[in-house]
């Protein structure tokens, strides 16, 4: 992960030297901005219609905000320890499964849930958020997130990974679980309803599954997202960009898009 030297005064007034992490700002092109203005506006709606909920007389609305707010914690530290597309410090990378999987779980947990076969549920349920020809990659993904994640806390290291396997399978999980947060929001019922049943489900049954595909496509239709991020070499972090660098390519999270594992022609 690229590093910078910055200079800080210490308790005595003298310069000391402290190695940091690059940061920096996004570019998107300016033809980008409206639909991505857009589409910030229509999430972030949806973010202050959940989080309203942490002031109501109602348990379950409450409970819900604190769900999002633990979930968006998590994974803003990781995406923190996160430089441009993958790049982690090795000795972190431990430590993203675990915030990665905590996000997940905050989202994916109803209040109804005993702990007995939790992590199951949490799968299905996840997969359930996306087209069914894309369920068994799912929960695949989310297993071997859990798998990590048991290894991390009880004492153990993924030394078995190269470091490029490592990464490519964190950005994935990243992935996935940045369209987890996004399915859920766009999905979950301001009221007093809870969203788990509703995926548990559609786990089951076919046409149960019409009740979470359909306001997908509507919200993706209406309010389409920016980036996908495979599309084009990532952009460098900072306010400038290098000679040959290009802004990614249009993002489509929709079920059976890019984002998805899909391909742009494919749609359901």
């Amino acid at each position: 992960m690229p590093t910078t030297i910055q200079l800080y005064e210490d308790h005595y007034g003298s310069p000391e030297e402290v190695e940091v992490r690059e940061t920096g700002s996004f570019y998107v092109a300016p033809a980008g901005l409206p639909r991505l203005q857009a589409f910030c506006s229509a999430v972030t709606a949806k973010i202050d219609a959940v989080m309203d909920g942490i002031t109501s007389g109602r348990s379950l609305r409450r409970k819900r905000a604190r769900r999002l707010e633990r979930a968006a914690s998590h994974l803003l530290q990781a995406y923190q320890r996160t430089h441009r597309d993958d790049g982690v410090w090795e000795q972190e990378a431990d430590e993203l499964h675990l915030d990665y999987v905590i996000a997940l779980e905050a989202l994916m947990v109803s209040p109804d849930d005993k702990h007995e076969g939790i992590s199951e549920r949490i799968r299905t349920r996840t997969a359930a958020l996306f087209p069914s020809p894309l369920r068994e990659r799912v929960e695949n993904r989310v297993q071997k997130a859990y798998s990590a994640r048991s290894k991390h806390v009880h004492g153990g290291l993924l030394v078995d990974q190269e470091e490029t396997q490592k990464q490519a399978e964190l950005r994935e999980l990243r992935l996935l679980i940045r369209q987890v947060a996004l399915r859920w929001l766009i999905l979950t019922p301001c009221d007093t309803q809870d969203l788990a049943p509703r995926l548990d489900a559609a786990a089951d049954c076919s046409s149960c599954a019409r009740t979470i595909d359909e306001p997908l496509r509507a919200f993706f239709q209406e309010s389409p997202p920016q980036d996908d991020i495979r599309a084009a070499p990532p952009v460098p972090c900072g306010g400038n960009r290098r000679r040959g660098d290009r802004p990614r390519g249009p993002v489509d999270p929709r079920p059976g898009g890019p984002a998805d594992g899909g391909t742009a022609g494919d749609r359901r």
